[in-house]
This record gives C-alpha cells, sequence and structure tokens, in this order.
C-alpha cells in the first residue's frame, strides 16, 4: 500500500501561500464506518508508502516529471478523499452547490495537490525521514507526524489527518509545521470567488 510519498513534498506545498490552521479545524466529523476488510493502521500505511516511495526515486533512472505524475496518480491519490476536502474547501457555499460542481471542485484540488508534489518531488535530496507514533484526536480520526530532516536546516513536521472510511483509512488534510493544506485551499477559493463576484459587479 502505497500512501506517503507526500511526506516529503508536503514542506513546501503550503510554505509561501500557507494558512495557520486552527487547533481542531472546525472539520465537519466523517461518520464512523467499519471497514469492509480488514485494515491497515495509519501508521503502517506511512511507512509502507515511504518505503515505496524512496524506492521509486532513488532508482537508477531518475524520474522526471511525467514518471512522477503518472506514480502519484495511480499510487498515491486513491489514498486521498479529494471529495472530503473539497467539501470543507467550499465551506458554507457547499450548500448552494450541485454534485457537478462539487465533483469539479474536488477534481480541481486532486490537480493543484499532485502537481505541486510532482514539482516539489523532482528536487527530491535524500532527506532523512523519522516517524513518530500515531495519535488519536477523535472518535473517527488519527494524527500521524514525520519529520523530515532537512540538511543544515531545522527539521520539517509533516502532519498527516486520516479518517476511517469503508475503504480503510483515508487521509483527509496535511500539514506542514502547523499549516493546513486544506485551509488554503479554502481561502483559495473563497478569494476566487470574490474576484468571480467583483467582475460581475462591476460589469453591471
Amino acid at each position: 500500500m502505497n500512501r506517503t510519498l507526500i511526506t516529503i513534498a508536503a514542506l513546501t506545498l503550503m510554505t509561501s501561500t500557507a494558512i495557520q490552521a486552527n487547533p481542531g479545524y472546525n472539520y465537519p466529523q466523517p461518520q464512523l464506518r467499519t471497514p469492509l476488510h480488514q485494515e491497515v493502521d495509519p501508521g503502517t500505511v506511512l511507512r509502507e508508502g515511504m518505503t515505496n516511495l524512496l524506492r521509486f526515486l532513488r532508482q537508477s533512472e531518475e524520474p522526471n516529471p511525467q514518471m512522477i505524475s503518472a506514480f502519484l496518480e495511480q499510487e498515491i491519490a486513491p489514498y486521498f478523499d479529494f471529495d472530503y476536502m473539497a467539501t470543507w474547501a467550499a465551506g458554507p457555499m457547499n450548500r448552494r452547490m450541485n454534485e457537478q460542481q462539487r465533483t469539479e471542485l474536488a477534481q480541481k484540488i486532486k490537480v493543484m495537490l499532485l502537481g505541486t508534489l510532482t514539482e516539489r518531488l523532482a528536487k527530491y535530496n535524500n532527506q532523512e525521514v523519522r516517524f513518530f507514533r500515531p495519535r488519536r484526536v477523535g472518535e473517527n480520526e488519527v494524527k500521524v507526524r514525520v519529520g523530515i530532516l532537512q540538511s543544515g536546516g531545522y527539521p520539517a513536521n509533516i502532519d498527516f489527518r486520516f479518517y476511517r472510511s469503508k475503504a480503510g483509512w483515508k487521509v483527509f488534510d496535511v500539514s506542514a509545521n502547523g499549516n493546513s493544506a486544506i485551509a488554503f485551499y479554502r481561502q483559495h477559493f473563497v478569494n476566487k470567488m470574490r474576484t468571480q463576484t467583483s467582475k460581475r459587479d462591476f460589469r453591471r
């Protein structure tokens, strides 16, 4: 099971334009579900994913952006819940969106996330990785912290937030040093909608 490609890339996913997340994030809590199969715990998910990631990045033929993008799409994307991320990113607007709009928003978030990861992973430089013990933060939520040791710099803390779905544990947010990915996406789309609304009002 390959789920952790983002452990290295997430550090720079939000650093330049990130939003500082509040404790708890005020997420609508996913319903507790009974898995349909014998599940693997989030900590194991990350460790196994990192092993496959490093094997991929350290192959004799250095992967190009196209190879990285294909790897992300096939091995990593299925383990994110982009629909849930889109629901949170939409905020109050989600209630006024139809299913097609929600699907399109989820796809936009997927493209943005995977595109950023492709760009960052192309610059991977054999950083050391340290895993911390998973921590339960809700009835149906677990956080797993990963430390990225940077040469000549301070270690970066990457937090992966999982919830248990029918298909097993899914990632629904990644935070780099306290900066949340979906908080960033929410602000991004709010600003975009405001800009579009202002343009329509100006044309009137």
